[in-house]
Order: structure tokens, then sequence, then C-alpha cells
């Protein structure tokens, strides 16, 4: 390999193209490192997705059946309650383990013990549309949920420079 730099218009080595950058093996080794799934912390999974299903339960009973706004929320909000319970629990992989607490929620809401966001209409295509809608926020708002409560990384200098900030 040549190292000796070349002018703007003729790179150093010929055989790559302007502009483009090249890595050592040692550094695509550091910058590709596969990530692990986090260990399930099942407890915590347990705590949310039951925390979820009796305040979306409860929230439901205390909403008027006209005000059907309320009816979708109060999934909408049980599943965000439960979500959050899970990632503090966890106290690693908030995402993760909020995500989980919503796949584990709309399981309970198939079965029917836990209420659903959109109420079931009479035409079977735009029920199933809904279905699909409904479950996809509640999923979405679990993993984000879940994401706020977990930990933040926090400061590795030893200098305490970049704190308060």
């Amino acid at each position: 390999m040549i190292f000796e730099s070349g002018t703007f218009r003729e790179p150093a080595d010929p055989r790559r193209p302007r502009g483009s950058v090249s890595f050592c093996p040692s550094t695509l080794d550091a910058i590709a490192r596969p990530r692990s799934v986090p260990a399930i912390n099942q407890i915590a999974v347990a705590a949310g997705l039951v925390g979820a299903a009796i305040v979306a339960t409860l929230l439901r009973l205390a909403a008027s059946p006209a005000a059907s706004i309320f009816g979708i929320a109060a999934p909408l909000c049980g599943i965000a309650i439960g979500a959050y319970l899970s990632g503090k629990v966890a106290k690693n992989g908030g995402l993760y383990h909020g995500a989980l607490v919503g796949v584990g929620y709309v399981l309970v809401e198939a079965i029917g013990l836990a209420p659903a966001p959109f109420e079931p209409s009479g035409d079977s295509l735009a029920e199933g549309l809904w279905i699909i809608l409904g479950d996809a926020l509640l999923l979405a708002v679990a993993a984000l949920a879940g994401w706020i409560a977990a930990p933040r990384a926090t400061s590795s200098s030893s200098s305490g420079t970049g704190r308060g900030r």
C-alpha cells in the first residue's frame, strides 16, 4: 500500500476512486461488533403486563360508553404505564422489555382479558385493518415508554468534565 499523499486531482492510490474511505481490518472489527439481545427480566415483563391490563381495564370501565376517545386512550395509557414500569424494573434494555410488554398485551387482548383500542365494527375488512392498526399503535407506545424508562448512559469520564450540562 502506498502512503504518499497525492494532489486533490490525483489520489495516492489510483485503484480507489476519489473520496472513498478505507479502514484497516482491526477498525472494522471494532465498528461492526455484534450486540447481543439483553437478558429478559421475566418479573419486569410480568409486572408491566399485569399493570398495563389493570390500568387499561380500570380506565375503560371509568370512561362512559358514549366517549369513544377515552375508550381508545384507556389501552394506550395502560400499555404506556405498564411498559414504563417494566423498563424501570428491568434496569437495562428498556425498549426491549417495553416491546415485550406490548406483545404480551396484544396476546392478552386477543384472548379477551384486556380492552382493545378500537371496538369491532360490522365490516370484516375494516375490522381487520382497525385491529392491525390498534395493535401496531400499542406496540409502538409500549416500545417508546420502555425506551423512556431506561436509564441513560452516564459519562465515563473520571475528571468530571461534562457533568451538569
